[in-house]
Order: C-alpha cells, then sequence, then structure tokens
C-alpha cells in the first residue's frame, strides 16, 4: 500500500484593534491578497481560515472582492472558516460572560456574511487554561488548534502527535488540533522540496497520520523579508503545485473533515501553556535569559527535541506581574465589564458600550514578545479609547459616586476614583500618592497611558545587532536581531519606579535635566514611592477632593530630616490641582523639591502637537524636545489631532521637559519609541521647624 498522509493547511489573519490604516493597507497588499489570490487559482487545495474582527471590519469596508472570493471559496467547499473571539481577547483573562459573548458576536458575523455557524475557533495566542473546555464546550465549540509543545509537555510526542485529541473540563468535552511546530518554523522559510519531503517522512501505509500546518497569514509576505521570497520568486505557487502533483499521497483536509472520517488519538489533559516562544518572553528578564541560553545549549547538543517536554517558562499571565501598565490596563477593563453587566438591565444601556468593551480586550497592547504589543503607544491608546467609550455610556446613565475606593488593580490595596462630568482620575496613596490615570472624557483619552523604561532580556543583543550587517536569508521573525538605529545601547536607561503623574522627588540642587532624564541623581527623599495615608475626602456635585498625608524624610549630608508632606487633590468640573503642605522638623535648611509628571500624547515630532510657555517665549515646541526653561509659571499643550488642550499653572524655579522613550524588539529589529513627555517642576526653598511650604498646581483640560 502508498503511505498516505492527512493535511490541514490553516491561516491566521489578525491585525489589533486600533492598528494605523496603512499598516492593514500593506499587509492587504503583500499578503492577504496575493494569498487569497492563488488559493483561489488552487480550487483542490483545501485550507483553513480564521480572520480577526478588526480584519473582517476592514475588509467590509475597503475589500468586498476579497470577502465575495473568500465566500465563494466557502461554498465551493475548499475553504473552511474558523471563529474566534471576534475582538481577539485572551478567551480565559477576560469575564466568562464577555468570552461567551465574543464568539457569539463572530457567530453572527458569520451566519450574517456566510450563512454559517463555525464548528471551531482560533484560539489567540493558542493560551489554554485547563478551564478552557467548560468555556467553549458553552459556547457550542467543537474544536480548537493549539501548538503541538502543549502535548510534549504531557508526554505525547513523536509520531503519537500525528492526529487530534478529546480534552474537557469537569466532563465539558472539546477536541484540539495540535499545530506542527517544525511547520510553523520551516513554511515558508525553507525550500518547498524540504516541507515536502517532511511530510513524505511521517506518511504511513494506515493513512491516518494527521499533520497541522498553523500560523500567521502575515509571514507570507507582510513579515519582513518574505515578499520577494513568497510571491516574486513563487515559494507559494511552488507549494500549491507540489501539493497538487502529489495529492495521491498527501491530502488536504479540514477539521471537520477530520472529525468525520478519523478516529481521535486519544484523551489528554494540558496544563497552563501557549506556543514554545511564549513560554521564554513571560519571564522576568535574568530568567528569561538563562532560559534562552539553555534552549540554545541544548540545540547545539542536538538535545532540544529529546528535552523540550520537559522545559517551562511561564505562561500569559505572567505579563500582568511583569508589566504595572497592562495589569493596570486589564484590571479597568474587568471594572468596566463589571459595570456593564450590573447595569445592563437599564434599557438606556445601548450595545455600542458592549462593542467598545470588547474591542478593550483585542490581546495585543497587553503583552510583549517579539511583536511590539504593550510597548506600541497606538495600541494602548485604542485600548483605553474603547475603555473610556464603554465607561462614558454607562456613567452617563449610571449613577456612579464621585468617590469611589476599590482594589481595582488586585494588590490588596485600595486605589481611589474621583470623578466629574468630564474628568476622573485613579490614585494609589499606597504608591506615593501617584495618580495612575488622568481620563480626559470629551477626548476619549487617557492621558498617563505612559509605560516606563526597563529591562528586556534581550537588550544583551543589541551590541550584536548593531554590528551585524543585513542578512540576505529569511529569517523568522523570532530570530531578526536587526536594530533600526544606530547606538541604541548607549541610550538604554532603567526606570526604579513605575512612571505615573506627580512623584515627588527631592534631590541636589545643582542637578539638571538630562541627569534627571538620565536616572544620575540621588533620590533624597523617601516620597516617589512610599505610602500616603487617606486622611480626608470630600465631594459635591462636579467635584471631588482627597486629602493624603505622609510623614517622610530626607537624606542630607547623612542626617535624616523629618518632613510631614499633605497633599490635597482635587478635581472640578475641567481642572486637576494638587496642593502641597510642607512642613519640615530642623533647622533651616536648603532643599531641592522636583515635582515630576508625564502626559502620554500622540507623538514625540508631530507638528500638531504644540508646547509653549507664553510668559517665557513665544516659540512653539513639539513634545520631544529636550528644554530647562526658568521661572515657569503657566504653560499650554495643545493637541490639534485629538482636539484638546491643557493649560496649566505651575510654578517653578525652573521646569525640565524632555521625552520618555524605550528600546524594545519588535518584528522590524530594535526600535526606540516615544511613550510619554515627561515635565518636571524644581523648586528651591528652605525647610526649618514648624514653616509651612505651600505650593498649588493646576491643570485645565478644554476641548477644541
Amino acid at each position: 500500500m502508498t503511505a498516505k498522509i492527512n493535511f490541514i493547511l490553516a491561516f491566521h489573519i489578525h491585525q489589533p484593534v486600533g492598528n494605523f490604516e496603512h499598516i492593514l493597507m500593506h499587509a492587504t497588499k503583500t499578503s492577504y491578497k496575493p494569498l487569497f489570490t492563488k488559493l483561489y487559482e488552487h480550487p483542490n487545495i483545501k485550507f483553513v481560515l480564521h480572520i480577526s474582527g478588526p480584519v473582517w471590519e476592514y475588509f467590509q469596508e475597503n475589500e468586498p472582492e476579497l470577502m465575495e472570493k473568500i465566500a465563494l471559496m466557502a461554498s465551493r467547499g475548499q475553504c473552511e472558516l474558523m471563529g474566534g473571539g471576534f475582538y481577539e481577547p485572551i478567551l480565559t483573562v477576560i469575564p466568562t460572560e464577555d468570552a461567551l459573548a465574543q464568539i457569539n458576536l463572530a457567530n453572527d458575523f458569520f451566519e450574517k456574511e456566510f450563512g454559517i455557524k463555525p464548528s471551531g475557533i482560533w484560539l489567540a495566542e493558542r493560551v489554554w487554561e485547563p478551564n478552557l473546555p467548560s468555556i467553549l464546550a458553552k459556547a457550542g465549540v467543537k474544536y480548537t488548534m493549539i501548538d503541538d509543545y502543549h502535548l510534549k509537555s504531557v508526554g505525547i510526542i513523536g509520531k503519537e502527535l500525528f492526529g487530534y485529541f478529546t480534552t474537557d473540563d469537569r466532563g465539558n468535552t472539546i477536541t484540539i488540533f495540535p499545530i506542527n511546530e517544525k511547520l510553523r518554523y520551516t513554511m515558508p522559510f525553507s525550500r518547498v522540496e524540504e516541507t515536502i519531503e517532511y511530510l513524505r517522512n511521517i506518511a504511513d501505509e494506515s493513512g491516518e497520520n494527521l499533520i497541522i500546518s498553523a500560523d500567521d497569514g502575515e509571514k507570507y509576505g507582510f513579515w519582513p523579508k518574505t515578499y520577494k521570497w513568497v510571491w516574486k520568486q513563487g515559494w507559494m505557487e511552488k507549494f500549491l503545485t507540489a501539493l497538487e502533483n502529489n495529492s495521491s499521497w498527501i491530502k488536504t483536509t479540514t477539521p471537520s473533515e477530520a472529525l468525520k472520517n478519523l478516529p481521535p488519538k486519544g484523551r489528554v489533559y494540558l496544563p497552563t501553556c501557549s506556543y514554545f516562544e511564549m513560554s521564554e518572553w513571560t519571564l522576568p528578564p535574568r530568567l528569561a535569559r538563562e532560559f534562552h541560553k539553555l534552549i540554545e545549549e541544548l540545540k547545539a547538543q542536538n538535545k532540544f527535541d529529546e528535552m523540550q517536554p520537559f522545559l517551562k517558562g511561564g505562561f500569559w499571565r505572567n505579563f500582568l506581574a511583569k508589566y504595572h501598565e497592562s495589569n493596570w490596563m486589564h484590571k479597568r477593563m474587568i471594572w468596566v465589564s463589571s459595570l456593564l453587566r450590573k447595569y445592563s438591565k437599564e434599557s438606556h444601556l445601548v450595545s455600542n458600550a458592549r462593542r467598545a468593551l470588547f474591542k478593550s480586550q483585542c490581546n495585543c497592547a497587553y503583552w510583549h514578545g517579539v511583536f511590539g504589543g504593550l510597548y506600541l503607544p497606538h495600541l494602548r491608546r485604542a485600548v483605553w479609547k474603547n475603555l473610556i467609550e464603554a465607561e462614558d455610556e454607562i456613567r452617563k446613565k449610571a449613577k456612579l459616586s464621585p468617590i469611589i475606593k476599590i482594589d481595582l488593580d488586585a494588590d490588596m490595596r485600595e486605589e481611589i476614583r474621583l470623578s466629574t462630568n468630564k474628568l476622573s482620575i485613579w490614585v494609589a496613596p499606597h504608591r506615593g500618592g501617584v495618580i495612575e490615570e488622568i481620563t480626559f472624557y470629551p477626548a476619549k483619552l487617557n492621558l498617563v497611558d505612559t509605560l516606563s523604561r526597563r529591562e528586556e532580556s534581550y537588550h544583551d543583543m543589541l551590541l550584536r545587532a548593531e554590528q551585524s550587517p543585513t542578512s540576505k536569508k529569511h529569517p523568522t521573525i523570532y530570530h531578526n536581531i536587526s536594530a533600526k538605529e544606530k547606538g541604541l545601547t548607549q541610550r538604554i536607561i532603567y526606570d526604579w519606579y513605575i512612571r505615573r503623574f506627580a512623584h515627588e522627588h527631592f534631590i541636589e540642587r545643582n542637578i539638571n535635566a538630562s541627569e534627571f532624564e538620565k536616572l544620575q541623581y540621588n533620590e533624597l527623599g523617601d516620597f516617589v514611592d512610599g505610602e500616603f495615608e487617606l486622611v480626608a475626602e470630600r465631594h459635591s456635585k462636579n467635584y471631588a477632593m482627597i486629602i493624603l498625608k505622609r510623614d517622610g524624610n530626607i537624606l542630607k549630608e547623612s542626617s535624616r530630616l523629618p518632613i510631614e508632606m499633605i497633599k490635597v487633590i482635587e478635581i472640578a468640573d475641567n481642572t486637576l490641582s494638587i496642593a502641597y503642605e510642607m512642613v519640615g522638623d530642623c533647622e533651616p535648611t536648603k532643599v531641592t523639591f522636583a515635582l515630576e509628571t508625564h502626559f502620554a500624547l500622540h507623538s514625540s515630532g508631530s507638528e500638531r502637537i504644540k508646547v509653549k510657555f507664553p510668559e517665557n517665549s513665544p516659540k512653539e515646541y513639539t513634545a520631544g524636545r529636550h528644554l530647562t526653561i526658568p521661572n515657569v509659571n503657566e504653560f499650554e499643550i495643545k493637541d490639534e489631532l485629538y482636539r484638546f488642550t491643557i493649560r496649566a499653572k505651575t510654578p517653578s524655579d525652573r521646569l525640565f521637559m524632555f521625552p520618555i522613550k524605550t528600546i524594545s524588539k519588535s518584528e522590524g529589529g530594535f526600535e526606540r519609541l516615544y511613550q510619554e513627555t515627561a515635565f518636571v517642576h524644581v523648586n528651591d526653598f528652605v525647610l526649618s521647624r514648624g514653616k509651612k511650604i505651600n505650593i498649588i498646581f493646576e491643570w485645565k483640560f478644554e476641548s477644541i
């Protein structure tokens, strides 16, 4: 008998909510359109297709011909469409009600557009948790796809992987199809003949072996250095033709056909898992480097395949511990979802709020690996825009208290929300009394959508990236170590605190802006991340106020000077103010107080963002300028894109202004990204026993 193999060819196509339209246009031109065109020309090649909601919505509006082509391939039985969470959430980290609703939203879309209900779903980032079958079974899902690493980790290896498996959670059963790791790395990066030979080696006379190739559709032309290879040099045409020429022993099939025609390999229960690379990315930097080093050593010894089942890094939820900013977004999303469920019985809450919430659950901005993810400000901005839209819809009708105290971020300590008709802020008394978030509802922006500069495990690869010549090979994005600009190693800075709004520093008097930006100073106080006590609160119509207090110290000439700081934070309509009262318990001593604030603006170099200091100069500056300006009492930020202004009254002996830029790795290589602009208000004064120092800062937010 002739040896045969069943082959599932699957493509996953996704762009994040909030991605730039020119990226979608370019991906469509270089990957999606040529891919669908080529598959259409080979009607005997069956394949599976998952497209996430943001791309479906783009196709509906801009590519009706592609929609028609997909519909034709589905109707003739060539293409099996997969569902999923419509806006590509990690299903296990959003409320179960939302997970079910996102799957149903996708099902409604397929019913309307194609007249079908998908049997299977694509699992975002293939993140698996043991309770997932209960969610999927309740949604009527029959199957999903995961990486074969999931199964290797429980001892299913080698030829045992060539099939599909059943699993359950408390009797709720679904089917899982393991994605072949080797094919993820070789397609389309190796010659077609190598893939065909690999399939030949696993074919057998029973004809029951099944192998799955499923990965990002973007790697067929959109990923760096792939367009010429896949389309100009004809890799895809050669591959599809090779499948046709070998159709006597390679049977392209779909999961639904496999469920009908092939028996399952058996039952399996899986640990928390994702694809193998993710288990490295979730780890803290030191452990991630050690993990990567171990992998490379095993590969050099030709022992990696043998030992991989015993290698286990972290899993997706670790990102919420690794990145404070991610956890804050995530817990804000959970809170908005709970509000929506609480008030959903009210007829005045329309579906717009629910859809905005679902868009905010798109996973991409919550984590970081080889893709930019969390480091990309426009993706975080999209999460916040949708969260704020949903929250705004709720708060206009529901009666939320102007002051809410709740452990929002699940650290067992309460944060405080203050709100008016136009503003809301969140304060963390136990983290230096910082303002975690400033939401300006008219602009649908969180103006403290900041990101700190932190160590990443791949930073030690930067020097190699800067020195390496451009490769002519076709590397996967996992192995791309190119740098987009020179000198990045000299620009690496790691913050020792989470950058938010209103950090109280005490520094030496001669520190300049460059030294402050580069953290080349001694922190003399203990207020930046010290704990403040809530001592009073008050609210009335369109007004909310809290008073925080900390008894701290300033280090001066090897002595600790006690200082009491009272911090009055209030919002009234569209204005935020912070009033400080400081009283020392010491002989007259000169000190330098620096209030550090940040605004996350949309660009560091755009002429549509203008910063000016009207008392000091008629000049207008971009948000990326490095400035030191003496004797500043007021300044203004004007954003013509998002149509708002910030008018600040900030008495300062001198003001430092500088951009915060991070260095991260993406599919295009190492890059420096603007995250926010720091405004540091520096004042010199003399502390003495019983003498009160009072300073008031104010920021007014207005639409234009």
